[in-house]
């Protein structure tokens, strides 16, 4: 029966210290600004969130779309900064443009054209010491006078309506 009793003990309180570890180190994604900078979607890092105000290092990026509840993800735009490399950070309010060359990264996935009414997310994985992953979301739509506008779900006026959003 100790011996029982024993081994409960060592399961629970391993239990526990796993729960603990798992809820210290998981985080939600933190939320980028999304501007149009020269006609094209850019992720824009918060001046300050939960982490700090200190700038990010990036490891990764992509701006991936969803095409349907069971489809696979489409990759637009994709890439690694290997550790090999030497790093590179953003700093709070700086912006990272669609397609934008990143020093010392290997691309994954060329910038593809975004196609107009369709519902993009855009991740910033950071480096270093692995904080959490920062991202948004963001629709292409067409402007009146035939431009485009970069515009996020929940602005006034529900801007992504038309991309199913």
């Amino acid at each position: 029966m100790r011996k029982i009793l024993s081994s409960s003990a060592v399961a629970c309180m391993s239990s526990l210290a796993f729960t603990a570890c798992a809820v210290a180190t998981s985080h939600g994604p933190i939320r980028l600004d999304i501007r149009q900078i020269d006609g094209k979607p850019a992720a824009c890092l918060p001046a300050s969130d939960d982490t700090g105000s200190d700038p990010i290092q990036i490891r990764a990026v992509d701006v991936t779309r969803q095409t349907g509840p069971v489809s696979p993800v489409v990759t637009y735009w994709a890439l690694e900064v290997p550790g090999s490399a030497p790093p590179v950070y953003l700093k709070r309010g700086e912006c990272l443009v669609y397609g934008q060359t990143v020093a010392g990264a290997v691309v994954r996935a060329a910038p593809k054209a975004l196609d107009i009414n369709k519902f993009y997310s855009i991740s910033i994985v950071p480096g270093g010491d692995y904080g959490p992953v920062y991202s948004s979301a963001f629709c292409v739509i067409r402007q009146a006078g035939g431009g485009v506008r970069i515009a996020t779900p929940g602005q006034e006026g529900n801007p992504c309506a038309s991309a199913g959003h």
